[in-house]
C-alpha cells in the first residue's frame, strides 16, 4: 500500500512538470528558454496585435509572456499555449511606445 502511494505521488509530480500537447503527448523543455525565445520571437511578433515577447515566471517555472495591445479571442487562438515545452501566457499591456 505504501509503495503504491509513493509511486502515485512520483508520477503526479512528474506529469505535473510536463506540458500536455493537443495530441496527448507530453513535452518538457529541452533547450534554455533564452534560445527558444530567440528562435520564436519574430514569428510571435508577426501576429497582428502582439506588441512584445519576453521571459517570465508562471507558477514558479520559466514561461513565455506574449504581450498584446488588446486580448481578443482571435489572438487567443493564434498564439500557441506552449512553445517547446514552455507555457505561453497572454498579457494585455495596451500599445507599447518608446520613451522620448
Amino acid at each position: 500500500m505504501r509503495f503504491c502511494t509513493i509511486v502515485t505521488l512520483a508520477l503526479a509530480l512528474l506529469l505535473g512538470c510536463a506540458k500536455t500537447l493537443e495530441d496527448g503527448e507530453t513535452q518538457m523543455p529541452t533547450r534554455p528558454i533564452e534560445e527558444v525565445l530567440k528562435d520564436h520571437t519574430n514569428s510571435l511578433m508577426a501576429i497582428p496585435g502582439v506588441v512584445g515577447v519576453g521571459q517570465s515566471l508562471c507558477d514558479g517555472k520559466d514561461c513565455i509572456h506574449v504581450m498584446v495591445a488588446k486580448r481578443t479571442p482571435e489572438l487567443e487562438q493564434q498564439v500557441p499555449k506552449t512553445i517547446e515545452g514552455y507555457a505561453v501566457e497572454l498579457v494585455e499591456t495596451g500599445v507599447i511606445r518608446p520613451l522620448k
